[in-house]
């Protein structure tokens, strides 16, 4: 049995941040030593209450959980949508949570996780890189200490989810995905692409909510608020795919190229543009656009059986 894989995970909890946690957590190839919290699917206040809530329901540990960034770098807050709920995990009443957060700040967290593990940590940020590229640019000293990003953001071909080029991890703060995507860190990117193809329909959904394990029951009342918000048969589990690249990395397949983040256009910022040419035909075209942006790997495509087992073995344990 290999080591597990020492992991940070950085949430805007929300609906499918938390099938995410319910992932990481329930799985025994991850340790999970923090989680840190920005604003986006919800205010940073809901994203801290859902993440302990979320805690709750699993049994989890004493885990440390970091309040983080309330806005994006330059972008202004906006008012979270209801795609998530009027609480951000589906309106389904689970009850305050009587843990607390940790007294510092998510990038002081993230700094003294980072100091003291003595080998490398896999960051998983499933939210606007807000906090991430504050550590980045605040620690630069620390970088060697990160194994590397498995980053929930971005589209390679699909519409965007925010803007018609924009997926909404990046849209929120174009500016703090540049930081991070630019960083040179060997980054895994789980765009839109990939996201919107591990489904559970809604016969399957209903056997979640009818199960005996309290964190399937939560799934699965989460997976119908989606259902009926998009009047759709199906629901995704969004966020917990990037988890499973990490605890399965097999079951998807990645294409290497530099990824820019448009900052200036007006429809296209926060645009993710892949560049999909071949190196010797990046090296001949220079006149327009130099390419000098790292290379980062995209899922482009992910086993969605494997995946949905994967899932469904984790939050549905309780016989």
């Amino acid at each position: 049995m290999p080591s597990p894989i020492s992991v940070l995970i950085d949430v805007d909890t929300g609906n499918d941040d938390a099938m995410a946690l319910m992932l990481a957590l329930r799985a025994p190839r991850l340790e999970v030593l923090g989680i840190t919290c920005v604003h986006g699917n919800q205010t940073l206040d809901n994203v801290v209450a859902n993440t302990l809530k979320i805690l709750d329901v699993l049994g989890a540990p004493d885990i440390p959980v970091a309040a983080g960034m309330r806005q994006p770098l330059v972008e202004p807050v906006r008012p979270p949508s209801l795609i998530h709920g009027h609480d951000g995990m589906g309106d389904l009443g689970l009850p305050p949570s009587e843990r607390q957060p940790v007294p510092l700040h998510a990038v002081e967290l993230m700094r003294q996780l980072l100091t003291n593990t003595p080998e490398p940590v896999t960051l998983i940020a499933l939210a606007p890189l807000t906090n991430i590229a504050l550590f980045l640019r605040m620690y630069p000293d620390l970088h060697h200490k990160i194994a590397g990003l498995t980053i929930m953001g971005g589209a390679y071909i699909d519409a965007g989810n925010a803007s018609p080029t924009g997926e909404f991890n990046i849209r929120v703060d174009p500016e703090a995905a540049a930081i991070v995507l630019h960083s040179g860190l060997p980054i895994n990117l789980y765009p839109l692409d990939v996201f919107r193809q591990i489904r559970f329909y809604r016969p399957e959904i209903e056997q979640f909510k009818a199960s005996r394990d309290p964190a399937a029951r939560v799934a699965g009342g989460i997976l119908a608020y989606s259902c009926d918000y998009f009047q759709a048969d199906y629901s995704l589990i969004g966020d917990a795919g990037a988890v499973a690249t990490v605890i399965d990395p097999d079951g998807a397949t990645v294409e290497k190229a530099p990824i820019s983040v448009e900052l200036t256009g007006t429809a296209t910022r926060g645009q993710t543009v892949m560049d999909r040419r071949s190196p010797d035909q990046r090296a001949r075209s220079t006149a327009w656009w130099q390419p000098s942006e790292p290379e980062i790997n995209v899922f482009t495509q992910v086993d969605v059986d494997r995946y949905r087992a994967l899932f469904t073995e984790a939050v549905n344990q309780i016989a």
